[in-house]
């Protein structure tokens, strides 16, 4: 079978990507031929089947044809005009789409001319996806957000991420232990400065470690100053292999807010059998299986209860 694996931007390197990569290697040792491309004009012509892992465009997507295009809903993009599902007052948001339901909230975070763009388009944007031959998504979290906004739910279909056994590079992590350990992005619905803020408030001198790269880098930095945590702290910038720092770990920290349509990273320290404290919100609880410390979304002082008590794995 001649695949098209469409991503918008092929040239970054997230989640999504490293699913894709993932997914489209997993085909191609299947027997499939598999091709990747991304842009306004991907080419349809000549292909059994096209597979979509990212596209913010509505009129792109209008293009996809229906009949053999399986659309993965990896994150809230498809669904909220302001792709975060969470509002401007820093609350997540479990309301379906829609002109009433976003009308007020998209604007204040995209400007208006985008975000009502946006809003008009939404129930456009949801009719298109559910024409489509499948629906995928990461987890039952992320379905019950599809049903909410009227998809079909036997049009949906489950299939959480196949996370890879350790991949032998041991060697390379032989460095001394780590205590606690951030992989992610420095984007605001992460959640480092809630992390940072538990940090302030725990009675034990635990160290953390914070493994990635993005634009509250700076901000953080100084937050962690501020709260005069700049000798137990680390920022370690971006790393092509974060399993080394996890494997390293006492313990792997997950403090997203946003509601994290699955949570990757968790569930690669679950499986590297790293104790994990996260916040129980969107698919994270999903991803930690039942073998994680999960506290109340948002509450720094229940996450500095659970990392002082050095029980994360309860």
């Amino acid at each position: 079978m001649k695949i098209l694996f469409y991503l918008e931007h092929s040239d970054t390197r997230g989640g999504i990507e490293i699913f894709a990569e993932r997914h489209a290697a997993k085909l191609r040792a299947e027997g499939n031929e598999v091709e990747i491309a991304g842009g306004a004009t991907p080419p349809f012509g000549g292909f059994d089947e096209i597979v979509v892992h990212k596209c913010g465009d509505l009129r792109t997507l209008l293009g996809f044809p229906p009949q053999k295009t399986v659309y993965y809903v990896h994150d809230h993009e498809p669904i909220c005009p302001r792709t975060y599902a969470y509002t401007p007052l820093g609350n997540n948001c479990t309301r379906a789409g829609g002109c009433l339901a976003c009308f007020f909230c998209a604007p204040l975070c995209r400007g208006w001319k985008a975000a009502l763009g946006r809003v008009f388009s939404q129930r456009r944007r949801i009719a298109a996806m559910a024409r489509m031959k499948t629906l995928v998504v990461i987890s039952q979290f992320m379905k019950s957000r599809l049903v909410a906004n009227g998809i079909d739910p036997g049009r949906i279909s489950v299939e959480p991420p196949e996370i890879p056994p350790a991949n032998g590079r041991e060697g390379t992590c032989a460095e001394a232990p780590l205590d606690l350990v951030y992989v992610g992005q420095l984007v605001r619905g992460k959640g480092v400065q809630l992390l940072l803020a538990a940090m302030a408030r725990m009675k034990r001198r635990r160290t953390l470690d914070i493994v990635g790269a993005g634009n509250m880098e700076g901000e953080l930095k100084a937050l962690a100053s501020r709260l005069g945590l700049s000798g137990r702290v680390r920022f370690d910038g971006f790393s092509s292999d974060p399993q080394c720092w996890m494997r390293r770990a006492a313990c792997v920290v997950v403090p997203s807010f946003w509601q994290e349509p699955y949570g990757l990273v968790a569930a690669e320290a679950v499986a590297l059998g790293k104790p994990v404290v996260a916040f129980a919100v969107g698919g994270l609880p999903e991803a930690c299986g039942g073998k994680a410390t999960l506290v109340p979304p948002g509450d720094v002082d229940a996450l500095a209860a659970a990392l002082d008590g050095g029980k994360e794995n309860n």
